[in-house]
């Protein structure tokens, strides 16, 4: 007998669902193939063979290579990037690696229809080692298409004993008037080299060796020198490649931080030899005094060898030995202003950082009635904020005896010869027995070889 109802059902109704089978399928195809996250995955198998991240040690011992490689015919890429012990540098390098990838990956979906699709990414690393320290130099090639292509670095700084990042900052000693030198000198430095001469861009090189921390932030220390690294079409045409300067750190010695010095090698310095003639001269400098014992030894050696120097007071030293700090400036040594109680400076706010120097300058102008001429933050610590806040020229020093850390009189004149060059700002504390008991090797060594003995006022006009 045959079905009423199927009999009823016409052919259009056949129609629907046929048709509503098909707009079903083509949605499955176009969320499967053209979605950026498709619902069907490719089996592990197939994706397994496409893309393969491996891992391999390096010769720089707790430096591993990672390299991520896809052999997507659409979107190949092979990336390499380092990693350490260090959770901070790890964050750093996979954040600049995501970020480099996605951008390729991005751009190149944007085309997948241009006829010109040849696009690739390939980043390698290379890793140089000078002392305890590690610069990993990061060169990153992405072709787009046949017309698109370039490339860029990237550098990352670490200080392998603590996993502290750093960077050109730290290497000049936060110091705005050694930024201005090392610009000036990388800028002729480019336009000298006879590789770049004729594809010099000269306003962008202008532009790109401003004395602005920002712009020198491509840099890796390798051996005993300092390379400088542009983008490719940054400050000279493409086909110059990537700019590179290298200069020997020996040659820089004077704008370094205590910690990248090294044993002069050479006469021939950053510093102008108008600058520098051949005179040679010293900024002997003593912080956080004064102190009732110590510094009065200091001050009959100083005077044994006919030396000034700079005292960098505390105030709430200063408010205690009033004679004292009269005593320091008749024998016509210079004061400074070292705060009142010795803070980390970056982690206070304006107000605070006023009130630190202001009370402290009241202790040294109720003892002597006149201002300090100088002013050396705790710590070496200092930025923007705190030069703006502070009236008188902020100084930090170039050679470090460490003495503070030390406190062994054998150590002070062996610490300073080793790194000694002319016009260098020494940095001593007159509350430690040992610096005054050490001191007179130092001072009998200097006046031998010939250096004067000047304050920092006097000697900052020569760096």
């Amino acid at each position: 007998m045959t079905n009423p109802y199927r009999k009823r059902r016409g052919p259009w109704i056949d129609l629907l669902l046929i048709g509503a089978i098909g707009f079903l399928g083509a949605i499955i195809v176009f969320l499967t193939f053209l979605s950026d996250d498709p619902i069907f995955r490719p089996s592990d198998k197939t994706s397994a063979k496409e893309h393969t991240i491996t891992e391999e040690a390096s010769k720089f011992p707790g430096v591993k290579i990672v390299t991520d490689r896809s052999d997507d015919k659409k979107m190949p890429y092979t990336v390499q990037y380092p990693l350490t012990e260090y959770e901070a540098f790890n964050n750093a390098v996979t954040a600049y690696i995501e970020q480099s990838k996605q951008y390729y990956i991005s751009m190149m979906r944007l085309q997948q229809d241009s006829k010109k699709l040849t696009g690739d990414l390939t980043i390698t690393v290379e890793t140089f080692k000078h002392n305890h320290y590690y610069s990993f130099v990061i060169t990153n090639k992405t072709i787009l298409n046949t017309e698109e292509k370039q490339t860029t670095i990237q550098t990352f700084l670490i200080d392998y004993e603590t996993g502290d990042l750093f960077d050109i900052r730290d290497l000049l000693n936060e110091d705005l008037e050694s930024l201005k030198t090392f610009a000036a000198h990388i800028q002729s430095e480019i336009l000298k080299n006879p590789t770049y001469k004729e594809y010099v861009l000269e306003k962008e090189l202008a532009f790109a060796t401003e004395p602005k921390w920002r712009l020198f932030k491509r840099f890796a220390l390798k051996d005993d020198s300092l390379f400088i690294y542009f983008n490719e079409g940054e400050v000279a045409k493409p086909e110059a490649g990537v700019p590179v300067v290298e200069i020997p750190l020996s040659f820089i010695n004077p704008l370094l931080a205590s910690d990248f010095q090294i044993a002069m090698q050479s006469e021939n310095t950053i510093i102008p030899s108008d600058k520098g003639s051949s005179k040679k001269r010293i900024a002997l400098t003593f912080d956080d005094g004064p102190h009732p014992e110590v510094t009065k030894q200091i001050l009959v050696l100083l005077e044994k060898y006919n030396a000034k120097a700079t005292f960098f007071m505390l105030g709430s030293r200063a408010q205690y030995y009033p004679g004292l700090v009269r005593e320091v400036l008749d024998s016509g040594h210079e004061l400074g202003n070292h705060t009142w109680s010795h803070p980390v400076l970056t982690k206070m706010s304006p107000a605070e950082i006023e009130k630190e120097y202001n009370s402290t300058e009241e202790a040294i102008i109720h003892a002597t009635g006149e201002n300090s001429t100088v002013f050396r933050p705790p710590y070496g610590a200092i930025n923007e904020e705190i030069r703006n806040a502070i009236p008188c020229k902020s100084v930090n020093w170039t050679i470090d005896t460490l003495d503070w850390k030390y406190r062994d009189s054998e150590k002070l004149f062996p610490m300073v010869k080793e790194v000694l060059h002319n016009n260098a700002i020494v940095l001593m504390h007159d509350i430690h027995q040992s610096t005054a008991d050490g001191l007179e090797p130092v001072l009998a060594y200097l006046q031998k070889e010939g250096y004067e003995f000047l304050t920092v006022s006097e000697i900052l006009p020569y760096h």
